[in-house]
């Protein structure tokens, strides 16, 4: 999934969409949903649109940084369709980063698309 993560230059909220499907996805099953979010970039919020993905299922969405540091932005279960919005306590990219963002399965086998919707905006260095 390769798409623009925007640095505005004076801190214009901003919104990433991943849409994923989870076909066949394992237990403890990982997909990257971006690549490299840059050092100045803060996380206010996520959002979150699954279907049903099976019974026992869940997902979680982490930052994970270049010293293999993670940051737990959701953890949800996904046994029906649901939708919500998580505010942060704002989570700042700093010298550790460029970090990725990855969802990982945390229940049974998944089926079925998850969206998950990231607020940000760009800080500073």
């Amino acid at each position: 999934m390769k798409e623009t993560f925007y640095i505005g230059a004076h801190g214009n909220l901003s919104l990433y969409v991943a849409k994923v499907m989870l076909s066949g996805m394992a237990s403890a099953g990982v997909k990257v949903l971006a690549e490299g979010l840059p050092i100045g970039t803060e996380i206010v919020g996520i959002r979150h649109i699954t279907e049903n993905l099976g019974a026992g299922t869940g997902i979680k969405v982490e930052l994970i940084d270049a010293s293999a540091g993670n940051t737990e932005l959701l953890s949800v279960t996904t046994t029906s369709a649901d939708s919500g919005v998580t505010a942060l306590n704002p989570v700042y990219i700093s010298d550790d980063g460029p970090s990725d963002l990855v969802l990982t399965n945390t229940g049974s086998e998944a089926t079925g698309e998850v969206v998950i919707q990231l607020e940000y905006r760009f800080k500073d260095y």
